[in-house]
């Protein structure tokens, strides 16, 4: 069996000669297997289509997708969007104890999962309609059968924190404490239980990405309910708060039903029970998993193969290194600096001496509101410290933070405004476009993207410039857990191959580790002060960054994967004992 596949976001008919209809061989020979809609995208009659994927190999856009389908999931679709639209295949039977987690690539029906889940979605198994009648009747006699009659009779109640919080200030405003008043009582308690004291009377306008984060949150957790469902809830967050976020929803699932889409591997690993997988193809079909314990989910999510299902979904296996990356001191300074300030009105920041070397790709961490992206920006020359004048000979590309999308252009436009010529050169298309693969998203407007294909595009742009430093702040958010290892990847073989230095300040344990050869290290009081430490050695930065806050991490036995010890487990205690507290 094989699904057609017409993405409406690539397809581009009004530019196009119409190839997909054109080179059809069942038209041309008078089946007309590929006809246009009265809103002029094309349409693929699947019941006739040989699927020999002529149509998709034609294609100038790469909007089509011809793809056969395991036969075990033939005659299992729980939702499609329409002819021609994304599948979904199996659902979450929700029966499993504990904090369910759901792991997988964009694009494979996460979202659809949540929105079927919280009854905002009626599944129609690939019909034009159904009713939620029949939803229950089709789930009749299972765990997850009551739980929708549930949901669609109002019996349980649902709570949901949203994936995309900087849109919280376009649709609320006023303070924090009048947003959240709305939700439920206690406003103060909470947020001191989420260590956002004092932020209550702030304007919603106002806030940075980790605020609007525990905001959000906040209001998920003031809602009474049945069932919770959080949605990346550790964007933005450094790994303190991310931990103090994992700590509430444990003891919440101990009285409540519990559901979490994450991609941070180590959080997610710390915080659930039990993970389903989703795979398939992106933005075409998506395939739910049976549920798993969560070491073996991640374990297997990182193989790319279900064992247990006979299933690979990915052709390469996500590897980590237990031994640390030692920094050659022969190569010479990029460049380095000696003691140097930087003061606010109500925040200062101390950067103690260091140097960048060429070559290296230096990670940055340390709690938020401590002055990484301050940090990065005088290195970028976006800002100037106090007292020191820097080397300005030296050329830099920077990505922001929260990357802009106001641009009424195609992807390809502004890449080409930003970077020239080198847009369209074979080893920009080999090195950054093809891995993020963003010629397929080539002709998408950039003011209509989404938070993950922006992100990469924003990526390419800084990394297409020509420069001595690449300061990237943030690269990994909105990206999924694949997208992170290829972004990895696929930078740490731009900065070796072109002798480059790149500085990158991100949350993730496990992207940095992936993509770091040393460490900056910021410590301070959120808001008030910070101060720097390094660049150093992966091991001395990490056991610095780990024990300010109280932290360690074990190694998973088969993958070598980072793992969160639980506080004074004995791994915890043993390693903190011997100053192990990340490469044991």
């Amino acid at each position: 069996m094989h699904i057609a596949i017409i993405d409406n976001d690539k397809c581009h008919f009004k530019k196009c000669r119409q190839e997909c209809q054109y080179y059809c061989p069942p038209v041309r020979n008078g089946t007309m297997t590929v006809e246009f809609g009265e809103d002029g995208y094309p349409v693929i009659h699947e019941d006739i289509c040989l699927g020999c994927g002529i149509c998709a190999h034609r294609c100038p856009y790469q909007a089509i997708k011809i793809i056969g389908l395991p036969e075990r999931q033939v005659g299992k679709e729980v939702h499609r969007y329409g002819e021609n639209g994304f599948a979904l295949y199996g659902i979450p039977s929700m029966e499993v104890k504990g904090v369910i987690g759901i792991l997988g690539q964009n694009g494979t029906g996460k979202t659809t999962i949540l929105n079927i889940l919280t009854g905002n979605l009626i599944p129609n198994f690939a019909r034009e309609n159904t009713s939620k009648d029949e939803v229950v009747k089709k789930y009749k006699g299972t765990y997850l059968g009551k739980y929708l009659e549930d949901i669609y009779s109002g019996k349980s109640k649902i709570s949901l924190k949203p994936q995309y919080v900087d849109l919280i200030p376009k649709y609320y405003s006023g303070t924090v404490q009048q947003l959240l008043s709305q939700y439920g009582e206690g406003v103060i308690e909470i947020l001191e239980k989420l260590g956002m004291a004092g932020i209550e009377n702030q304007d919603i306008k106002v806030l940075s990405g980790g605020e609007l984060q525990s905001v959000a949150i906040a209001a998920a957790l003031l809602k009474e309910a049945d069932v919770y469902f959080f949605d990346e809830p550790s964007s933005y967050l450094d790994i303190s708060q991310r931990l103090r976020v994992a700590s509430i929803i444990r003891e919440l699932a101990q009285r409540k039903k519990v559901i979490i889409v994450e991609h941070d591997l180590a959080i997610l690993d710390f915080i659930t029970d039990n993970i389903y997988l989703t795979y398939g193809e992106s933005r075409a079909y998506g395939i739910v998993s049976n549920a798993y314990s969560t070491r073996q989910a991640i374990n297997t999510y990182l193989e790319g193969f279900i064992k247990q299902e006979n299933v690979k979904f990915r052709d390469y296996q996500i590897k980590f290194v237990k031994k640390p990356p030692e920094i050659d001191q022969s190569i010479a300074p990029l460049i380095s600096w000696e003691e140097m300030h930087k003061g606010f009105e109500k925040f200062s920041l101390k950067v103690n001496p260091g140097a960048l070397r060429h070559g290296q790709v230096v990670g940055v961490i340390g709690p938020n509101g401590t002055g990484k992206s301050t940090f990065v920006k005088m290195m970028a020359g976006e800002m100037k410290p106090d007292d020191y004048e820097f080397n300005m000979s030296l050329k830099t590309s920077y990505k922001p933070q929260s990357p802009p999308s106001e641009f009424n252009e195609t992807v390809l436009e502004f890449l080409e405004r930003e970077i020239g010529d080198r847009a369209g050169e074979n080893d920009f298309k080999n090195e950054i476009m093809r891995p993020l693969n963003l010629e397929t998203i080539g002709e998408n407007l950039v003011s209509e993207l989404s938070g993950g294909d922006l992100q990469k595009v924003h990526i390419a742009k800084t990394l297409g410039k020509p420069a001595d430093l690449y300061v990237l702040d943030e690269p990994s958010a909105y990206l999924d857990s694949d997208q992170r290892m290829i972004v990895a990847r696929m930078l740490k073989r731009f900065t070796e191959n072109n002798k480059k230095t790149a500085l990158v300040v991100d949350h993730d344990i496990y992207f940095i580790d992936l993509i770091a050869t040393s460490l900056m290290v910021f410590n301070g009081e959120r808001g008030k002060w910070g101060e720097t430490y390094g660049p150093m050695n992966m091991k001395d930065g990490m056991n610095l960054f780990l024990k300010n806050i109280n932290l360690t991490f074990r190694r998973d036995e088969n993958t070598l994967r980072p793992r969160i010890n639980k506080p004074d487990s004995r791994m915890d205690l043993e390693q903190k004992k011997a100053g192990e507290y990340y490469y044991y």
